[in-house]
């Protein structure tokens, strides 16, 4: 496991979590989400449970802990990717929405690998489908 690299990736993930409980139209533009109301505070939500993790990616032991907590990540980034990839109205907005999420999940999953270790090329997968997806939204939008 790479431990420097998955505390950046926590305190990434703290950031991009506080701007988003702050913020709920950071994420909810590109989704074609409503800034306030219900979905807002649903955004807050998540940009909370992100800074949480992310928190946790920074400040556990390193080893099973951390591995744990990087894993976690990755749980909810797919499962935001299914989530917000097969129910947001758009097809564009989906595919961005998902390849974010998968971006983030390769990421904080590169983390895991050991220098090109077994889990690299499922890693590598993921971030070209997310760099596909989200290059496929661009074009989609012109």
């Amino acid at each position: 496991m790479h431990t420097t690299a998955g505390r950046v990736m926590g305190v990434a993930t703290v950031g991009y979590g506080v701007a988003v409980a702050c913020r709920p139209k950071v994420p909810a533009r590109p989704c074609g989400l409503a800034e306030q109301g219900s979905s807002a505070l649903l955004i807050r939500a998540l940009g909370v449970r992100d800074a949480v993790i992310g928190a946790a990616m920074v400040t556990v032991p390193a080893g099973s802990a951390l591995r744990t907590a990087v894993l976690c990540r990755v749980a909810i980034d797919a499962g935001d990717a299914l989530l917000f990839g097969t129910f947001l109205a758009r097809r564009t907005e989906r595919a961005k929405a998902a390849s974010a999420a998968l971006a983030w999940a390769a990421l904080c999953g590169w983390t895991l690998t050991r220098g090109g270790g077994p889990a690299a090329p499922l890693v590598e997968d993921a971030a070209n489908l997310a760099v596909r997806a989200a290059q496929s939204a661009t074009r989609a939008e012109l």
